[in-house]
């Protein structure tokens, strides 16, 4: 038998097996998600995002705005994590009918189980987090199907849609540009009238996202390029450690199986275009045609896979490279796997990814059943206890909301897990980091000039710490579930000490604009430091 053979016989599956066998899928891994995503407490950086939704606005401090338009929608319908992870637990879905809908020209055996590889890929099987990453897919996997068309009709209208699904990816985050670059890669690695035709309409139909992000960055101090260009990679430098990392992370994304499968280069010959007609019995005969027919789609995925991945690798010998890094990528890759591998090595991948799925959900239920103070020896324990168990810091909480005070913690992360817990507003009293640092537009200390102010730490505060901030300082401590926390009651508050300490530094640290950026209304030093400038 031909291993190319792209028929139902071939794959072992009858096309209406394959059909079952995706909607199974389907169905339990959106069981699955759907229970962990009304179980698991909201993450920090779920909560972060959740006061961008509570904030909508044209930008946000560290990404494009499309995630925090999203929650504005859902919170204005409920707060519930399950109805705020709504998004993850469809998008995925959504991205598996378009790997069908580009595939179908291979036939509905080959279509399906690609549909069913994007659904059980493990990031896809497990995740109900709703972070940038979720509009990031949708529109990244709608960009690459719409562009496979585009190319396979010429229409200047389809890419005109790709181009406007490559915006939606840039309004949701900027790891879109490693597509638009793939694209523009793959339109000029074979240039010709139509090729370079239908780049100029991608890039049409992209640029409205691209002109909302400048205006919105050039009017609020470049915050988005500070933090992806600049502030963030203070820890970056050549390692050895950080390659192989990554080297596990496609591993994992991607599974073993598939990824080997995928380096180890094309077959004898690719996978022929099938042709599908009407048998006998009212099914689909799958018959194969041209493999030249989809020569195009196969030059095109190399371009789309490869080029992101080559460039993340590259990045690897000096940064991390997260995970959820990879998520865009993921289906393209599914696509490209499924065009060009034989029928028995897409058996070897669904086989291999629906019992690594099944692994990852026993090991969550595992974590989930386990008692909390098992936890107890680790870092992050204090951390757990807050996300895990709000009720009891937030009984805590409740007397100095009473009383008046105005609520802090010391970090971004507990800031915004506290703030989702109480439902109130908690913003970042002290310097922070180069992350999420969105509270210092939507934070006004000089609106707190003499309020009392409580801070939640986890940490115990260094002796004196808050000395210079306030006229009386004291700290209490508050023990939960083996986690102690540091409440640090300031009364008074003291803006001006705070204004030439704190303050002054994050205007140093984080927001020197560098001279390549053109200068513009800043809301940190306008509103804090009016007689000195933000620039370099």
């Amino acid at each position: 038998m031909n291993p190319f053979d792209p028929s139902p016989a071939a794959a072992g599956l009858s096309a209406r097996e394959a059909r079952h066998a995706f909607l199974i899928a389907a169905a339990v891994t959106l069981l699955a998600r759907g229970v962990l995503a009304a179980m698991l407490p909201f993450t920090s950086d779920e909560a972060y995002f959740y006061w961008w939704g509570r904030n909508p606005d044209w930008g946000f401090y560290d990404h494009p705005p499309m995630v925090g338009w999203w929650l504005a929608a859902l919170s204005a319908v409920s707060s519930h994590p399950f109805v705020l992870r709504l998004p993850a637990l469809i998008v995925p879905v959504l991205v598996a009918l378009m790997t069908a809908a580009a595939l179908r020209g291979l036939g509905p055996v080959r279509a399906w189980t690609g549909a069913t590889l994007v659904l059980l890929m493990p990031l896809n099987a497990w995740n109900v987090a709703i972070t940038t990453d979720i509009p990031l897919m949708l529109f990244c996997g709608a960009c690459v199907v719409l562009y496979l068309r585009a190319l396979r009709t010429g229409r200047d209208l389809d890419f005109l849609l790709a181009g406007l699904a490559l915006a939606g990816a840039l309004m949701s985050k900027y790891f879109a540009g490693l597509l638009a670059l793939a694209i523009l890669g793959h339109a000029l690695s074979r240039p010709g009238p139509a090729r370079v035709r239908g780049l100029m309409f991608v890039i049409l139909g992209s640029l409205p996202a691209a002109a909302v992000q400048i205006a919105w960055n050039a009017q609020h101090c470049w915050p988005n390029v500070m933090f992806n260009l600049v502030n963030r990679h203070g820890n970056a430098g050549w390692s050895l450690t950080t390659p192989l990392l990554y080297a596990v992370s496609v591993a994992y994304v991607l599974t073993p199986v598939m990824l080997w499968s995928l380096l180890r280069g094309r077959g004898a010959r690719e996978v022929g275009a099938p042709r599908a007609d009407v048998g006998a019995s009212g099914g689909e005969v799958v018959t194969s045609g041209a493999g030249a027919d989809l020569a195009p789609a196969r030059h095109a995925l190399r371009w789309l896979v490869a080029f992101p991945f080559a460039l993340f690798a590259l990045l690897s010998a000096v940064k991390t490279i997260g995970l959820h890094w990879l998520a865009s990528f993921v289906a393209p890759a599914v696509m490209l796997f499924v065009l060009t591998r034989p029928a028995p090595a897409l058996g070897r991948a669904l086989r291999f990814a629906a019992g690594f799925a099944l692994v990852h959900y026993l090991v969550l239920v595992a974590l989930w059943a386990a008692p909390l103070h098992w936890f107890k020896p680790l870092k992050i324990y204090d951390g757990l206890v807050m996300t895990v168990r709000p009720q009891p810091l937030n009984a805590r909480i409740a007397p100095y909301v009473d009383a008046g005070f105005a609520i802090a913690s010391d970090g971004y992360s507990p800031a915004v897990t506290i703030g989702f817990n109480l439902q109130r507003y908690v913003f970042v009293f002290g310097p922070g980091s180069g992350h999420a640092r969105h509270d210092d537009i939507l934070t006004d200390f000089r609106a707190l000039d003499g309020r009392d102010i409580v801070v939640v730490r986890r940490k115990p505060p260094e002796p004196g710490e808050y000395a210079p901030y306030f006229e009386r300082v004291d700290v209490r401590e508050h023990a939960i579930e083996g986690a102690v926390f540091h409440f640090v009651e300031g009364r008074g508050f003291r803006y001006a000490a705070y204004r030439d300490a704190v303050l002054d530094e994050a205007r140093r640290r984080w927001y020197a604009v560098p001279p390549w950026l053109p200068t513009g209304p800043c809301y940190f030093c306008d509103r804090y430091f009016p007689e000195r400038a933000c620039h370099r």
